[in-house]
């Protein structure tokens, strides 16, 4: 679904992913980890086009993606979660996700209908300001915006980043439902050790380049990994 060769990304001349190459299956959940300025979030941005590609190609379903418009991605089935002011505050709820379904409003209350169904402490709060919730809940919040519109692949950018322990494992199982019904995902995430037990697959970065790749069970039994990037 997804096949990224050689990519070379940053900010302005400053490049901070070294020739890296991925892949993504269709229906697959996919984890990148690694330590705290190893470029994964730059990664996810340079598929979403939100950072300077320096080199290499993105294709998606067979097409490249270099140069097109977020809009157009959106069109063709991608979303993105960024980690932060992946939300509008001072808007309701409801009024969120009415919002990330601006492109197409055909059957957005079949839509809206399947986000409440699957993030049920919304139900209640869907006149409330999104910005007065929960940070799990704002979250899902997030997460109904990017699925509003019915993508095929959702990139989520340390979906957990700020979270209450309580609600770390209550989003990471919402993500495995959203992959449940069909969704795709590839996922930054920080909780690297439950990131990786419940994807397929699993890319270490460190210092913009990929150190290892495998299933995730393996790379959780991997000795190497879990001493330098697991801790131990």
């Amino acid at each position: 679904m997804l096949e990224i060769n050689d990519i070379r990304a940053g900010y302005g001349e400053i490049e901070i992913i070294h020739g890296l190459s991925l892949y993504v299956n269709e229906g697959e959940i996919v984890s990148i980890v690694g330590p705290n300025g190893s470029g994964k979030s730059t990664l996810l941005k340079s598929i979403f086009a939100l950072v300077d590609i320096m080199g290499g190609e993105i294709n998606y379903q067979g097409e490249l993606l270099n140069n097109v418009s977020t809009e157009k991605m959106i069109k063709k089935g991608l979303s993105f979660v960024p980690q932060t002011e992946n939300i509008f505050p001072s808007l309701t709820v409801h009024e969120n996700l009415e919002l990330g379904g601006y492109v197409s409003k055909k059957k957005l209350k079949e839509r809206l209908d399947l986000i409440y169904d699957l993030f049920p402490p919304l139900i209640e709060k869907r006149k409330k300001r999104a910005g007065t919730l929960s940070g799990g809940q704002r979250q899902m919040v997030a997460f109904g915006r990017a699925l509003i519109m019915e993508p095929k692949l959702i990139l989520l950018d340390e979906p957990t980043a700020g979270l209450a322990p309580m609600y770390i494992s209550l989003i990471l199982n919402k993500v495995k439902d959203i992959n449940d019904i069909g969704v795709t995902i590839l996922m930054v995430e920080q909780n690297a050790k439950k990131a990786l037990a419940m994807s397929d697959r699993g890319y270490v970065l460190a210092a913009g380049e990929k150190k290892y790749e495998d299933s995730g069970r393996a790379l959780l039994e991997n000795e190497e990994v879990a001493q330098l990037f697991l801790g131990g």
